[in-house]
């Protein structure tokens, strides 16, 4: 590995063990407007790393359809993410200890980073100030943010841009084989994160650069 100077994380099941509320908002969004034996844990694992409008436009193939899916799901999970969203053991420490080595972090989503409906504002950056987090990242990039969704390079491309970066001095840490997709097509390094994939056969698959089971594997991997 060449000489890394930073460091892009995804958000959901990478640093936040979120899909709990994450699935149980998806089966709330879809009870009365999707089929009653979709199963929608087998989905939500399936298509892990893709924005949840995208899953929803493909479940419901009409776009006034799955408009209404993500605001059902969007008024969910945010009522339940106070309360179910945490993070992963070891996150914190990992963070902090990339920071005090001088590594500049950032985090690439598909969650929204900051949006707002009828209910106020929603979006990771929601969460990452309720974990006091927010000033730990140099970058955070979100579903509105670039033209193309992952696993297309350009989310990658415009945290890299906003940080004066090129794509070999940056490493991508995500969960899913979307997350392993886009750092390919980026040209950065990839790292697969196994603590919170929830479908491993496929991160693996995709042949990540290199794999890890727990956030203390990180540091030394990029040193």
């Amino acid at each position: 590995m060449g000489k890394i100077s930073a460091v892009l994380f995804d958000y959901d099941d990478t640093l936040a063990a979120t899909y709990s509320p994450r699935v149980l908002a998806a089966e709330k969004a879809a009870d009365g407007l999707l089929p009653q034996d979709l199963d929608m844990d087998r989905v939500m694992r399936e298509w892990a790393g893709r924005p949840q409008m995208e899953i929803f436009k493909d479940l419901a193939g009409d776009e006034d359809l799955a408009k209404e899916l993500f605001d059902r799901y969007t008024a969910e999970y945010w009522r339940l993410s106070p309360t179910h969203v945490k993070l992963f053991p070891g996150i914190r420490e990992m963070l902090e200890t990339l920071r005090s080595r001088g590594f500049r972090l950032g985090i690439v989503t598909s969650k929204p980073r900051l949006l707002k409906n009828d209910d106020g504002p929603f979006g990771v950056e929601l969460e990452l100030r309720r974990m006091d987090l927010m000033s730990t990242f140099d970058v955070i990039v979100g579903w509105e943010d670039p033209d193309e969704p992952k696993p297309a390079p350009a989310p990658i491309l415009f945290a890299l841009d906003k940080m004066g970066l090129a794509p070999g001095d940056a490493a991508m840490v995500g969960d899913s084989h979307i997350d392993i997709t886009t750092a390919k097509n980026a040209g950065t390094v990839s790292i697969g994160a196994t603590w919170g994939t929830l479908a491993r056969d496929m991160l693996v698959e995709t042949g990540p650069d290199h794999l890890i089971d727990s956030p203390d594997q990180l540091l030394p991997l990029l040193s």
